[in-house]
């Protein structure tokens, strides 16, 4: 193969992937389990958190010119490794650090890039009710229509039964051995894009927010399984 060619091929397979990160991330549903008001964190796992480490990294951009997101917010929350969330029902006072454990806020760096340390999330321990092991996040930035999304872990056993799991929103992740961690420290990668606001997306978004707050996708969804 001539170095014309090999370079020609070089640039396509780049192409492909620039096309590939400035597609719009694929939304999902809140779920009932979100709490505002989590506080801005450096980590959302405390050192002291039991479970495998995970390292979640990625960038955000914006549409159409995939343009880096400086001081974009990433909110997030996610089960601890019994896969229990904190102030399941909501009642707990804001002002107890225990209120917002594994929830927190992050900004992203001036040129859109993001890290989040924690745990490897757990299963729902409630049979029919188990989901996949995910973590929830809301990304906004000024300017750009707000995204509420989840994400998913490759090899999981409950993967195919979700009815909200979507190939987009599964990653892998690679673990490597970590001195002073029980088991491998597990690092995984996820580029968000988000497309511009407008009159039309936020009213939909509206509704969807509704729909979300009473908890009715999440219900009609498993009512059909």
């Amino acid at each position: 193969m001539s170095r014309r060619r090999s370079l020609r091929g070089v640039g396509l397979r780049s192409t492909r992937s620039l096309l590939a990160r400035c597609i719009p991330t694929a939304d999902n549903i809140r779920g009932p389990f979100y709490r505002a008001g989590a506080p801005f964190r450096v980590r959302l796992a405390d050192e002291d958190e039991p479970g495998q480490r995970l390292t979640i990294s990625g960038r955000l951009t914006g549409l159409p010119d995939c343009r880096p997101l400086g001081g974009a917010v990433l909110d997030v929350w996610q089960t601890n490794a019994r896969g229990l969330y904190s102030n399941l029902l909501g009642i707990r006072d804001p002002h107890d650090p225990k209120t917002f454990r594994l929830r927190g806020r992050f900004r992203t760096s001036a040129e859109g890039f993001y890290r989040i340390d924690t745990i490897v999330p757990g299963h729902y321990p409630l049979g029919f009710l188990t989901r996949p092991r995910h973590i929830h996040l809301v990304a906004t930035s000024p300017a750009y229509r707000t995204l509420v999304t989840q994400l998913f872990f490759a090899g999981d056993r409950y993967l195919a039964r979700d009815p909200w799991v979507k190939d987009e929103l599964v990653i892998e992740l690679i673990g490597e051995d970590s001195p002073g961690t029980p088991g491998p420290r597990y690092h995984g990668h996820f580029d968000i894009a988000l497309e511009q606001s407008g009159a039309r997306e936020e009213g939909r978004r509206g509704r969807a927010l509704v729909r979300d707050a009473l908890n009715l996708d999440y219900l009609e969804k498993f009512r059909g399984h």
